[in-house]
């Protein structure tokens, strides 16, 4: 069966949407097909908003509509405190916490050299010379990076990067995460939460 143009090229463009497979997308694209026109025109205005009003904030790289984003404007928030990240998704769900009350650098991803994702790709020069500048005033760095391959593999290369730097580096802490049964959990996840025991 032909499929019309205009719903092929939609396909195609969710097709490109992470965790969406060709299948997937062309159901979507069915599937806002069969939406009241007014809906789809919303659609497309969100889209193109997005494109318009969305931009990466100067000062720590997290997408936002005014440049610099809130926090980083914001002189309640201790700037002596950086929390590395990967992504923008990965300071809303610190901010969530409401625990964290420093400021944020997003790296724009993590090293994969499987992938061809490089230092130079990423955000890492923009973070070392944020803090060699004496009027950063930052004493410590927070790396908040998934604990798989990949944020591993970053977390290493920025201790090196930052190894003789006036600056504290800490990690996340690791380990069984609340409502988790020991005997389903890995053998790293184990050893994480045996390194990273906590006296009570």
């Amino acid at each position: 069966m032909s499929v019309p143009k205009a719903i092929r090229d939609l396909a195609d463009m969710f097709d490109r949407l992470p965790g969406v497979g060709p299948r997937a997308a062309l159901r979507y694209a069915y599937w806002l097909a069969t939406q009241p026109k007014n809906n789809i025109h919303q659609f497309a205005e969100a889209l193109s908003q997005l494109a318009a009003k969305i931009v990466p904030c100067q000062v720590c790289g997290m997408w936002t509509d005014s440049s610099p984003c809130s926090i980083c404007s914001d002189p309640r928030r201790d700037s002596g405190l950086l929390c590395v990240v990967a992504s923008s998704q990965d300071v809303r769900v610190m901010e969530d916490a409401g625990i964290y009350q420093g400021k944020y650098h997003v790296l724009g991803g993590l090293l994969d050299p499987i992938e061809g994702r490089t230092p130079e790709q990423l955000q890492i020069g923009k973070l070392l010379e944020k803090i060699k500048n004496p009027e950063s005033q930052i004493y410590e760095i927070i790396l908040a990076l998934d604990p798989d391959v990949q944020g591993d593999t970053t977390a290493m290369y920025l201790m090196r990067q930052m190894n003789g730097l006036p600056v504290t580096i800490s990690r996340l802490a690791r380990g069984i995460p609340t409502g988790a049964q020991i005997e389903y959990a890995d053998e790293a996840t184990i050893t994480d939460a045996f390194i990273n025991r906590r006296k009570t």
